[in-house]
């Protein structure tokens, strides 16, 4: 079975009395967080999303809850409203570090 975890990071175990468990290898691709093809293909297109589509949805869905609750009402639509923003401005970011590339 495949570990879980963030896509493209890959580690070695160690096999040593050491009190480190890894071995890091660099490898020759750029990386952001993970290497630059992981985050184009795996990473970013969450990012789209959360920031199309969840968040909005998120959005739309505190706009259905009863009038009465307008604590979670409001406190449900600005949650929508963090995750559009946080994934907008995240896949932003990274869209501008990788088009800047390695340095």
């Amino acid at each position: 079975m495949r570990p879980l975890g963030y896509p493209g990071i890959r580690t070695a175990v160690k096999q040593s009395s050491e009190a480190t468990a890894h071995d890091v290898r660099p490898e020759e691709r750029p990386y952001l967080c993970v290497a630059y093809d992981v985050e184009q293909s795996s990473i970013q297109p969450m990012r789209a999303a959360a920031a199309l589509v969840g968040g909005p949805l998120v959005m739309y869905a505190a706009s259905q809850l009863p009038k009465e609750r307008e604590a979670l009402r409001v406190s449900t639509f600005l949650m929508g409203a963090a995750v559009t923003a946080w994934s907008a401005w995240v896949w932003n970011k990274a869209n501008t570090e990788m088009t800047l590339g390695p340095r």
